[in-house]
């Protein structure tokens, strides 16, 4: 029974110090007086617990969400961000434009909009994620393997070092349209 004790204690002392780890936003500044002034601004280390009745503001997102994410990720020219919604076969696919979206722990893109046709030529440059940074080339034959057993989520055609991570991509173009270069987003 002590032990019990011991480990139920433990576990609420972990779960509050993970609440209060986990607290961020803006924290309004006091005067003299000790009320708040009208010139609040961001605290990264108050010490003060979180208020579990508080909702996450959208503290500069500009997709309307209820989180703070800051500014959204902007793509370099040329640059497009997939998700891919249908496998038609090697050479073909449809994927919806991919946008940022405000989540509790940053932005991750998902489709939206209507799907798209595009052709996934047999020189198509491939890469698959590894983790975080890390990329595998592949051949265009490998590259749609992958896309359709993440499709159908088929973990007998995509085993390790491969996973699946929300049929995301980033994505060129070529002079007549075709996907030029296709890489697995790891981290959607």
């Amino acid at each position: 029974m002590h032990s019990t004790r011991n480990v139920m204690g433990a576990i609420a002392l972990i779960a509050a110090l993970s609440g209060a780890l986990s607290a961020c936003g803006p924290v309004a500044d006091e005067g003299a007086d000790g009320a708040p002034t009208a010139d609040a601004t961001a605290s990264p280390d108050t010490g003060a617990p979180a208020d579990p009745s508080a909702k996450p503001t959208d503290g500069g997102g500009t997709d309307g969400g209820e989180y703070d994410c800051g500014k959204p990720p902007t793509l370099p020219p040329g640059v497009k961000m997939i998700e891919v919604g249908l496998h038609r076969d090697a050479s073909q696919i449809e994927a919806f434009e991919a946008k940022p979206k405000c989540t509790p722990n940053d932005y991750i893109y998902h489709g939206e909009g209507q799907p798209k046709g595009y052709v996934l030529p047999a020189d198509v440059k491939g890469e698959l994620a590894l983790g975080p940074g890390q990329h595998k080339k592949v051949g265009r034959d490998e590259l749609s393997k992958h896309i359709d057993g993440c499709l159908r989520e088929d973990y007998n055609v995509v085993k390790q070092p491969f996973a699946c991570y929300g049929n995301v991509y980033e994505i060129t173009l070529n002079a007549k349209g075709e996907i030029a270069t296709m890489s697995e987003r790891w981290s959607v």
